[in-house]
């Protein structure tokens, strides 16, 4: 009796877990497995052509818990809205800035998106890790 318990307690975490279903047009990154890349990089490309477009990046956490980043552009300024309300484990916010433009970092490991010229800087502007 206990270990049905247990199991049906099990279930109703890791279904809770899964809160959020991404869209077809998400960029998803569960633990370095990224689809809809092609997207991103779109959006990377319209940001450096002064082109107008918009993306959702949904990073999961090791927990499972989805973190929502949503990029809009519209041709001068990137508008970072993030959203952690959705992680057990985090502070559960909303939080947005306005960011200039993305660096790119190269290493041997990865490549780093990261938000620049943010006119708030207490927080995480990193976008995407891509690893080689």
């Amino acid at each position: 009796m206990k270990k049905a318990i247990w199991l049906v307690l099990i279930l109703v975490i890791l279904i809770s877990g899964c809160s959020y279903n991404p869209s077809d047009e998400d960029i998803v990154d569960m633990h370095g497995e990224i689809t809809n890349l092609e997207k991103f990089m779109k959006f990377v490309e319209n940001v450096n052509q002064g082109t107008e477009d918009k993306i959702r990046v949904v990073r999961y956490t090791t927990e499972g818990d989805p973190l929502l980043h949503d990029l809009k552009y519209d041709g001068k300024i990137i508008t970072s809205t993030t959203d952690t309300t959705r992680d057990e484990f985090g502070n559960g916010s909303v939080s947005t800035a306005t960011c200039k433009s993305i660096d790119v970092k190269e290493t041997d490991e990865s490549t780093d998106y990261t938000l620049s010229g943010c006119d708030k800087t207490n927080r995480d502007n990193s976008i995407l890790i891509i690893w080689n």
